[in-house]
């Protein structure tokens, strides 16, 4: 099946959520509870905890797509400064976020690819130390920790990585988690650009959208994961400083 890119009304209304009222945005994460929760760069004692956290934060996902302990230590080993993860000091630095990404260039005349593609297959072998983007491989938090600003913190460590090499932007795929709920009844073209204009939600594109993302793609297989039917948004945050 042919995939295309997200019409440009769908570009039009991302660029617009900023300005839409606080409640319309929902899925932002409250900064409450989260004193003892710290971002800091991913070490070989986090790598285990990255497994666990992975299996806590993706009970659909296929095993072959979620980062194990080993897959940590090899994206580590190719661009230390690019992983991150959030630790509960209160709770014996237990791993409760992660976030994980790589340098590459990219062309948007050709946007799709999947999960696989783009990491390598979990490896990071394809990083560009002179990449113009920085690519999110994934970000997720605790299911027990969500809702307390974590997540914002992980976003701006990628920031942060983005600023500090004088990149053009982040790019992910975000994974539609909300869409299997809504598949029998729309494309997921419709269902992005509803998201996008506010008339639904979905826990990840909303989210995103309210950290200043925006929608360029709408990609299908991506990856295999039954909560988004495959389907991901190629999302792009650009850096005013570049």
């Amino acid at each position: 099946r042919r995939d295309r890119a997200v019409p440009a009304r769908l570009d039009s209304l991302s660029r617009s959520l900023g300005s839409l009222p606080r409640a319309r945005r929902m899925g932002a994460e409250r900064n409450e509870g989260n004193r003892g929760v710290v971002v800091v760069p991913l070490e070989q004692r986090f790598c285990a905890g990255v497994e666990l956290l992975q299996h806590a934060c993706y009970p659909m996902l296929a095993a072959h797509e979620k980062i194990g302990a080993r897959e940590a230590t090899t994206m580590m080993e190719a661009f230390p400064r690019g992983q991150t993860v959030a630790i509960d000091l209160d709770a014996g630095s237990k791993v409760v976020g992660m976030n994980t990404g790589l340098l590459i260039d990219f062309s948007f005349d050709e946007p799709h690819h999947t999960f696989q593609q783009i990491t390598s297959n979990l490896t990071f072998a394809n990083h560009k130390p002179n990449g113009e983007y920085y690519y999110g491989g994934d970000i997720c938090v605790h299911p027990d920790y969500r809702r307390r600003g974590i997540g914002r913190k992980l976003y701006e460590s990628r920031k942060e990585i983005v600023r500090e090499f004088g990149l053009k932007g982040i790019l992910a795929g975000g994974m539609l988690v909300g869409y299997h709920r809504h598949c029998g009844a729309m494309a997921a073209e419709e269902y992005v650009e509803r998201v996008v204009a506010g008339e639904l939600v979905d826990p990840t594109l909303t989210f995103q959208l309210a950290c200043g993302f925006r929608v360029k793609a709408v990609i299908p297989n991506y990856i295999e994961d039954d909560s988004c039917k495959g389907y991901a948004a190629l999302i792009l945050w650009e850096n005013d400083q570049a």
